[in-house]
């Protein structure tokens, strides 16, 4: 027997978040792999609050040591040592619509429950591909409106230096990074690179030495954000996964009866290089000719969701004008943050 309509609205909040599992097969997704989804919400969610989120950095020292002897003369001052790094919350919102005069929603429970599911999933793919997106792109400028999440090219920002080195200045439009002029603090820069062939000479000595030149640790131990060993995560283009593929299996004569013995994973200092279906595919606003290599140290780089304004879904509300109309919105708040730019870096194909 079919509800009515103020039974189906009730029904329907509690299938949001009770409902039972049926099964079906989607095949709307154009990526391989959602990156955000992986590292920021299915591994656990990083939550704060406040206005802004904003954390402190230390840019200098007072400079008080010197040699001394017996009745030595000491030399003290007081210096201002820090800044504040901030960047603004960001708000994302997706959502899905019925009409409870559509003939599914006039059928049996189970029906009702299985096309609830499927519109509920495909607004989390929306927000998926959204995500994605946002976390391999940057705002061209501070001030859009609405205002966009800072991506990973916002914090690493490539350069054309062939050589490595600390070279990797504003984005775009952007004169500071979370508020912080990376031309008065150079420290507050990631580091660079640009390659031409993906060979032990070129690409792999660079990329090992961005490994190893942003790897810092402090002499005296303190509450230090992002501390401990650097767990890297490397993320390239199908493009430079496939020759390092193809310089492994150059290397090895003992390929036996498996041609595609070393198509499988790719690792560099221990650590697995992924290829970034959001850069690769042309069709995607992240789209990237110049076959970058992003090194990002985890310990430093997140999505921090807004305490109490993480994916929030409301209760279905009436369409404005449409009576028999239903919406069911999921609202977001984040921003992400990377706390110490340095520790990060990116390789750059030479043009």
């Amino acid at each position: 027997m079919p509800l009515l309509p103020d039974q189906l609205d009730d029904f329907i909040n509690l299938t949001l978040k009770n409902y039972t599992k049926t099964s079906w097969v989607d095949i709307s997704l154009d990526l391989q792999e959602y990156v955000f989804m992986t590292k920021f919400v299915k591994n656990g969610i990083t939550e704060d609050g406040g206005s802004h989120l904003n954390w402190k950095v230390q840019h200098s020292n007072t400079g008080s040591f010197q040699d001394s002897e017996l009745y030595g003369v000491d030399k003290t001052a007081v210096t201002d040592l820090t800044t504040a790094a901030e960047v603004p919350w960001t708000k994302q919102t997706v959502n899905f619509k019925y009409d409870v005069d559509e003939d599914t929603f006039q059928s049996d429970s189970t029906r009702i429950i299985r096309e609830v599911e499927i519109r509920k999933h495909s607004m989390f793919n929306d927000f998926a591909e959204g995500m994605e997106e946002r976390l391999w792109t940057t705002p061209s400028t501070a001030t859009g409106n609405p205002r966009k999440p800072y991506g990973i090219p916002y914090w690493i920002v490539n350069s054309t230096t062939a050589a490595f080195g600390f070279n990797g200045l504003h984005p775009g439009n952007h004169t500071t990074v979370a508020g912080i002029s990376r031309d008065n603090y150079p420290n507050w820069r990631n580091g660079t690179f640009t390659y031409v062939t993906t060979s032990e000479s070129d690409l792999y000595d660079k990329w090992s030495q961005a490994c190893e030149f942003c790897k810092f640790q402090a002499p005296h131990s303190f509450e230090e954000l992002g501390a401990g060993e650097s767990p890297w995560g490397f993320y390239t283009v199908y493009s430079v996964l496939s020759a390092m593929q193809r310089s492994l299996k150059a290397s090895n004569d003992n390929i036996g009866s498996d041609v595609a013995r070393y198509r499988g994973a790719v690792f560099f200092k221990g650590n697995p290089v992924h290829w970034v279906p959001a850069l690769t595919d042309s069709n995607s606003a992240a789209f990237n000719t110049n076959d970058p290599i992003y090194g990002i140290n985890w310990k430093t780089f997140n999505w921090v969701f807004q305490k109490g304004k993480n994916m929030v879904m409301h209760k279905p509300i009436m369409s404005a004008g449409q009576h028999t109309s239903r919406e069911v919105h999921m609202d977001n708040w984040g921003q992400f943050k990377c706390i110490n730019s340095r520790q990060n870096f990116v390789g750059y194909k030479a043009a």
